[in-house]
């Protein structure tokens, strides 16, 4: 009886002092499970969804032999993606982040730039600073400035987004209106916002 204990009470020592020295103890601080500050969940939401064929977007089309100009490129008409209510003012969110995600199918560098329109299809605020897509580019992801507060009451005031787009040659090539105007590119809108518990 008395090995059984000796052996059990050895087997509970080493137990702890494995414990002990192979982790780290801060994974134990249940303390950090109540307090809000070390707890900030991030909302997401998708904003605007769509693919777009070059063509489509040109009112004029140049011939199929004209050559798309580099540095500021060839205007394709303007995009206008309906905001489907989507609306982050909060007392306990301070900043919100505009992610997209484009994917361009184009031979050709694409530069767009973002702003709301209200109602009336006039705009609220200021345009989100261009950005440029190079040409056959899978999934190339752009996180805007943060929005502050004066830029989450426009988005909350706006019903639509308007993406104004240009094609342009990349350096050094070449490429021919025909080149272009079949393929297409894919724009993926999405919001997230750290929640800050404590102003809950």
């Amino acid at each position: 009886m008395t090995i059984s204990r000796f052996s059990v009470l050895g087997f509970a020592l080493l137990s702890a002092t494995i414990l002990i020295f192979s982790c780290n103890l801060e994974d134990f601080n249940l303390k950090k499970l109540t307090n809000k500050e070390d707890i900030i969940p991030k909302v997401y939401a998708p904003l605007a969804y769509g693919t777009f064929k070059v063509s489509d977007l040109v009112t004029s089309p140049p011939n199929d032999k004209s050559l798309i100009p580099a540095g500021p490129g060839f205007d394709l008409n303007p995009i206008i993606l309906n905001k489907t209510g989507t609306s982050f003012r909060n007392a306990a969110i301070d900043t919100v982040f505009l992610i997209t995600n484009f994917t361009n199918n184009t031979p050709c560098d694409m530069t767009f730039d973002l702003r709301f329109l209200d109602m009336a299809g006039l705009p609220i605020g200021t345009p989100f600073p261009p950005k440029v897509i190079p040409a056959d580019t899978v999934d190339f992801k752009i996180q805007f400035v943060v929005l502050g507060p004066t830029d989450q009451d426009n988005l909350a005031k706006a019903t639509d987004i308007k993406l104004s787009i240009k094609i342009a040659s990349p350096a050094g090539k070449s490429i021919l209106y025909k080149d272009a105007k079949n393929k297409s590119f894919t724009i993926n809108l999405s919001f997230y916002a750290p929640v800050n518990l404590r102003k809950l």
